[in-house]
């Protein structure tokens, strides 16, 4: 045999007996098989998809956005590998187009109803009431079904009981502020009762959305099950707000004697009443998102990921809120500093620390699970209403 050729049949048998080993191994009783998941999406590469997307969107008054979302989606999907295998996206941009339009028809309305006329407003709130829960369900369907893995698409079980009973009381909830304002002037005191509820019941209503997504999903033919967990995301939200509240004594503190520096120096400042509301939303916006935003997503994702089955695999998160929090202050000050050019480092950056975390585990190769998934039935009339709703929600 000539030696490149006996060299050859030697390091393919040698990688046959490793390959061979790595599969006793993972079936040895009580092992844990761990699926590699990786990210490998690149700044520089995601720069030129987004200034482009960027562009077009200005160029063409938003008409381009649909196409950006689906050029955006597809390359996030296709960089984030599981056991080396690629997730796709098979969204319509001409569906997202329709269902935008259809959203900012509803965001309009709701928008300016009131503007014109109280019983305007009303009719304007019950018709989101109404429609609201099957455009989330539709929007669930719609995502899942467009996205796939080792050429399984996902699926999500649109059923229009379960969708209202899941997203009907959050959206009543919700509303209830705005109507409550708009007849203040009837409910006198009573005006306040609707704000208390809603800011009492945000960890609720989160959970409810994230329990319904999580357990009416589907990969082929197996359903993905969550377990509850109101009481964690209720302790979570409230460390979140005790360091948002925290994190705000310092620049309070700053912006105090920066005033009193300046009336020093300058004099007294000539008064506008605009001034000051816009400094405290700026300041306060920025505080939610440096130091809440973190914690609330490195803690909701170990929430909720530990909690998520997919019949024998385990998901969990190693993410950690400190981590992320230096990581997206980064990210923000040369987002700054470069005046949004340094978005796509930053986003591509965000996503690989996140989806990096991820853990999926089995007591079984995932190779050997995933080749016991079959494709799920679904109707040419589910197809056609996932095709026709493409809604981008983000909840």
């Amino acid at each position: 045999m000539p030696p490149g050729i006996k060299e050859m049949v030697e390091r393919y048998r040698a990688e046959l007996d490793r390959g061979l080993e790595r599969r006793e191994v993972a079936a040895r009783p009580g092992e844990v098989c761990v699926g590699e998941i990786a990210f490998t999406g690149q700044g520089a590469e995601y720069f030129r998809i987004w200034v482009v997307n960027l562009l077009l969107t200005l160029l063409t008054a938003g008409l381009y956005s649909p196409w950006a979302k689906v050029r955006k989606a597809r390359y996030f999907r296709q960089n984030t590998r599981l056991d080396g295998h690629v997730f796709d996206y098979h969204g319509n941009p001409v569906a997202i187009l329709r269902g935008r339009i259809v959203a900012l028809v509803l965001l309009g309305a709701y928008s300016w109803a009131f503007q014109f006329s109280k019983p305007a407003g009303l009719v304007t709130v019950g018709v989101l009431c109404v429609v609201g829960p099957w455009l989330l369900m539709r929007a669930q369907q719609f995502s899942l079904s467009n996205t796939s893995f080792r050429g399984l698409r996902f699926g999500f079980d649109a059923r229009v009981g379960p969708a209202y009973r899941a997203a009907l009381p959050p959206l009543v909830l919700w509303l209830a502020p705005t109507v409550a304002g708009a007849l203040a002037s009837s409910l006198g005191w009573l005006a306040v009762i609707p704000g208390v509820a809603f800011v009492l019941t945000v960890p609720w209503m989160h959970h409810r959305i994230k329990a319904y997504q999580h357990r009416h999903a589907a990969y082929g033919d197996r359903r993905f099950t969550f377990t509850s967990a109101t009481p964690r995301f209720y302790a979570v939200y409230a460390k979140g707000l005790g360091l948002v509240l925290l994190g705000g004594i310092l620049p309070a503190v700053a912006m105090v004697v920066l005033v009193v520096l300046l009336r020093f120096l300058v004099g007294p400042p000539v008064s506008d009443p605009t001034v000051g509301p816009v400094v405290a939303g700026v300041l306060g916006t920025a505080l939610v998102y440096v130091i809440g935003w973190p914690y609330l997503a490195a803690r909701l994702q170990q929430v909720v990921w530990t909690r998520t089955r997919l019949g024998d695999i385990r998901f969990g998160t190693e993410i950690r809120p400190l981590r992320l929090f230096r990581l997206v202050l980064a990210n923000g000050v040369l987002t700054l500093v470069s005046a949004g050019l340094y978005w796509p480092w930053a986003a591509v950056a965000l996503a690989r620390y996140r989806i990096e975390c991820v853990r999926v585990e089995a007591d079984l190769p995932l190779s050997a699970l995933a080749a016991g998934v079959q494709r799920a039935a679904v109707s040419a009339a589910g197809v056609g209403a996932a095709d026709v709703f493409g809604f981008d929600i983000g909840l």
